[in-house]
């Protein structure tokens, strides 16, 4: 049985990258009593540790927030929660890194990727939580991160030894930060849920695009792109035998694709630009933008990846997803062209279906 502390004391992020550095530094914002850690490295780490603080943008205005930024993994020890907000292709060498030195922590997995399989081989399967989230943060200047959107993220067991005890535990741990945290014992069919998202977006960061008012919202970018890729991604999952569950708000792709199809029936392309001007949607930046806007390598294997690597398994094609990973492996290669143009986009996928719909 994991024994939990009546209140938490201590917490470490381990990847105090965007979303690390965003949770950790408004818990220590809010609850300054509670030691918070950020684990990392590079210009990020570097410029929170030469300012001795994070800087936080969003409706409040600014925070300078005092942290503890390291790249010493020994003062991870004695946490009671660990954050684990690392790359998914940094997962394996993190996860090693940091398994002497966390004790009976509980760790907390927010990753876009499908990681639990790769953690349990190192952490404890009764302290381990993972979850998805559907908050948008930017980190593109070294030590500042701008708060986009207020989501919901979502934790649940990684493992049947999971207690309800330990998520619930990490549910209020992580909502000090006053950020949104909620509970789903179905977290696998969530976690899909959001990947599905992320495969759109990861395709509308092929041209820099606005995924709302560039991509969802724009017809020729909607069918030839959106539903081709939504709809294989359910097909995968379909054939694999992964139910998907329903997340809060806007990113459930269950009812973005409802909308989708809606959008798509004549004389509805004049309700979408009246949404646009009416509640002026802010814009998503997906981790692959920030990542090719700094010439560093992507996850992309572990989201549109994932969906092929499925598909791969059960005997069946994903044409859309796997175009997407080798476009994106084309920009990550440079070569001077650092995105394609919206049309070139909407044609390789048009292609790919036999023409534009």
């Amino acid at each position: 049985m994991v024994h939990h502390p009546a209140e938490m004391k201590k917490i470490s992020v381990v990847g105090a990258g965007a979303l690390g550095t965003l949770v950790g530094g408004l818990i220590q914002h809010a609850q300054p009593a509670i030691e918070t850690v950020l684990f990392g490295r590079g210009p990020h780490l570097r410029a929170m540790q030469q300012r001795g603080s994070a800087e936080l943008r969003g409706p409040w205005g600014v925070y300078q927030v005092k942290v503890n930024a390291t790249e010493d993994v020994g003062q991870i020890a004695g946490s009671d929660l660990i954050l684990f907000t690392v790359k998914s292709q940094d997962t394996k060498a993190a996860a090693a890194l940091v398994a002497d030195v966390c004790g009976e922590a509980v760790i907390v997995s927010l990753q876009n990727g499908i990681n639990q399989r790769e953690l349990l081989r190192y952490f404890s399967p009764a302290r381990l939580v993972v979850g998805m989230t559907t908050t948008n943060m930017t980190s593109l200047e070294p030590g500042i991160v701008e708060f986009h959107r207020n989501g919901v993220s979502v934790l649940g067991p990684a493992a049947s030894e999971v207690s309800s005890e330990t998520i619930a535990f990490a549910q209020r741990a992580l909502s000090s930060s006053s950020l949104r945290f909620t509970t789903d014992l179905s977290i696998l069919g969530a976690q899909y849920n959001k990947l599905l998202f992320n495969t759109m977006g990861y395709a509308s960061v092929l041209s820099a695009s606005d995924f709302i008012r560039e991509g969802l919202l724009h017809r020729g970018w909607r069918r030839n792109v959106a539903i081709p890729l939504l709809d294989e991604g359910m097909r995968v999952l379909e054939r694999a035998g992964i139910k998907l569950h329903k997340v809060p708000g806007g990113s459930d792709v269950l009812r973005l694709r409802k909308v989708m199809g809606m959008l798509n029936l004549p004389g509805l392309d004049f309700f979408s630009k009246m949404a646009i001007g009416l509640f002026n949607p802010p814009r998503i930046v997906f981790s692959v933008y920030q990542d090719l806007h700094r010439q560093r390598p992507t996850e992309i294997d572990y989201v549109n990846g994932e969906i092929v690597r499925l598909a791969t398994d059960c005997g069946i094609d994903a044409p859309f997803n796997r175009e997407v990973v080798r476009a994106i492996r084309e920009l990550e290669a440079g070569g001077g062209k650092r995105f394609f143009a919206a049309h070139e986009v909407i044609e390789r996928f048009a292609n790919l279906a036999g023409g534009p719909r």
